[in-house]
């Protein structure tokens, strides 16, 4: 397990890569909690309790597999899954920032 600095956002992301690349098992794990993460700012303002605890559940398995992680913010998992699990790579801004700029 690598450990990483926690403000480096970019470390991060190569870290989460990494280790989903290494092992399969990591990737379906990523991709099922990802799958079960099922909340849309259209559905309301605040992230409902069963996809708050879904992307806890995500954000401890990836802590797990690199070390130190931030975590990923509700726009983050958002992003993650439409790439991952809608298989939609095409989207508006990168899922590990939460604006187009740096």
């Amino acid at each position: 397990m690598q450990q990483i600095p926690t403000s480096d956002p970019h470390a991060q992301l190569r870290s989460l890569y990494v280790a989903l690349l290494q092992r399969q098992d990591r990737f379906e794990e990523f991709k099922r909690l990802l799958a079960l993460y099922d909340y849309s700012p259209e559905d309301g303002d605040s992230e409902p309790e069963d996809a708050r605890l879904v992307r806890e559940r995500l954000n401890e398995s990836i802590r797990a597999w690199t070390g130190q992680f931030e975590g990923l913010s509700v726009t983050q998992a958002q992003h993650w899954r439409a790439i991952v699990v809608d298989d939609r790579f095409n989207v508006a801004i990168s899922p590990w920032k939460e604006a187009n700029i740096y």
